[in-house]
């Protein structure tokens, strides 16, 4: 996996340093609740089992993620591609989280851009799809400036919310058809 460098940020794998950053980051629940794979406490044990399942995703060409870094701050959340379908399908789950100081500030989707490059570049994706749950806005705000647009909502479970939620699904480009928009679940990394 690369590094990949944009204006302000740098996307690069994890180190097994980024741990307590990451549980400290993730682990607010402000931030966990808006994740579907985060936990809630979220122990720098869990931190280190995502990095080792990252690994695994790697291996088998079905999911990478990124930290998402600044260069005073260090990492600051996460941005990543999962696999959806068959590997002829080029569909692909974009997710992302970011701790709490750096909402609002353009990263996610500065970030997201360049990860999308990068999955059309080395991953062969044509199609990605993308969602959030309904009581945070401001990811679809991201999603939308990014160019995808809404195809419907579903129950998604929330690991730190304990429960199903509804999330609003999209996909980009607005005219594509992925294998089955309502067959997804949220791969948001963490």
């Amino acid at each position: 996996m690369q590094t990949i460098i944009t204006r302000r940020l740098t996307l690069r794998p994890y180190h097994q340093t980024d741990a307590a950053r990451v549980a400290y980051l993730a682990g607010d629940y402000d931030v966990a609740k808006m994740c579907g794979r985060v936990p809630h406490p979220y122990p720098i044990a869990a931190a280190y089992s995502f990095f080792d399942m990252l690994e695994h995703g790697q291996e088998s060409g079905k999911e990478y993620a990124f930290a998402v870094t600044l260069p005073i701050d260090g990492v600051i959340g996460a941005c990543g591609l999962s696999r959806v379908g068959e590997p002829d399908a080029a569909t692909w789950e974009l997710g992302y989280w970011y701790g709490m100081p750096y909402w609002g500030l353009g990263y996610a989707s500065e970030a997201a851009r360049a990860l999308m490059d990068w999955g059309r570049d080395q991953l062969g994706a044509k199609v990605f799809v993308a969602g959030h749950f309904v009581d945070n806005p401001a990811s679809g705000n991201v999603l939308r400036k990014l160019g995808f647009v809404r195809t419907g909502e579903q129950d998604l479970f929330g690991l730190a919310r304990q429960q199903t939620s509804p999330a609003a699904r999209y996909v980009w480009p607005e005219d594509a058809t992925p294998v089955s928009l309502m067959a997804h679940t949220s791969h948001t990394p963490h």
